[in-house]
């Protein structure tokens, strides 16, 4: 009953509240009633309506000169490997290079590769450079990768290719080690750029564990064998 007084009075222009300094019990601690109007503070529907109106001045999902645009649906699959797989038809339309494209993409990589390994394996065992013969082995590789890149690797994560990469890997890994060690030197310079390079795609083409089951293998052969690097 104290404090209903006390609330009228305040009401009523009553005495005015003490300070929290002067309050000494809890009868002088000021009541209110609590309004009904609405507040001035933002609420969470309102504050979320700002941000949905700056995600949409942005763009970075919805046009809103577009909003009737069905987005786009791709069909993937999963495999066995666990692996996903998008069909060729189901591509969004930014894919412009296309499988074709990647081929020669691939393939100027890795003929400049080849290129470079066929120069320094001649400065290694100090012979003259023939240009033009290197010239002309490197326009010979160019179309060899890109086909061979074309069709194997849009399937390089099926379960087969990862075998036949990894046994190409070891095997062309194995004989560029043996082929140092025992060859002469002009065996060595004819085919160590062709089978470095083809390990070097390999390896890209794997997956990492794969990749790495290769290398192991490669190491026990150079180990097992009692090769040098030198």
């Amino acid at each position: 009953m104290t404090d209903l007084r006390q609330l009228r009075k305040r009401k009523d222009g009553g005495p005015t509240v003490k300070p929290a300094s002067q309050l000494s019990n809890a009868a002088d601690i000021p009541l209110s009633i609590p309004t009904r109007e609405p507040g001035k503070h933002k609420t969470l529907f309102d504050i979320a309506a700002e941000r949905q109106a700056e995600l949409q001045g942005g763009q970075p999902f919805i046009s809103p000169s577009n909003t009737d645009a069905k987005p786009a649906i791709v069909t993937t699959t999963i495999n066995r490997d666990g692996t996903l797989s998008v069909p060729e038809d189901t591509l969004p339309e930014g894919n412009l290079i296309g499988p074709f494209g990647e081929a020669l993409f691939y393939a100027s990589t890795l003929t400049m590769l080849h290129f470079t390994l066929d120069v320094l394996i001649h400065q290694q065992y100090r012979q003259e450079i023939g240009w033009s013969m290197i010239a002309q082995r490197t326009a010979i590789t160019f179309p060899i990768l890109a086909v061979l890149v074309y069709l194997f690797h849009s399937r390089a994560s099926s379960i087969w290719a990862q075998v036949m990469f990894l046994g190409l890997s070891v095997a062309a890994g194995c004989y560029i080690i043996y082929s140092s060690n025992v060859e002469s030197y002009f065996a060595v310079m004819k085919r160590a750029p062709p089978l470095g390079t083809l390990w070097v795609y390999s390896v890209i083409e794997m997956r990492l564990e794969v990749a790495l089951l290769s290398l192991v293998a490669v190491a026990g052969y150079f180990r097992w064998g009692g090769y040098s690097i030198f």
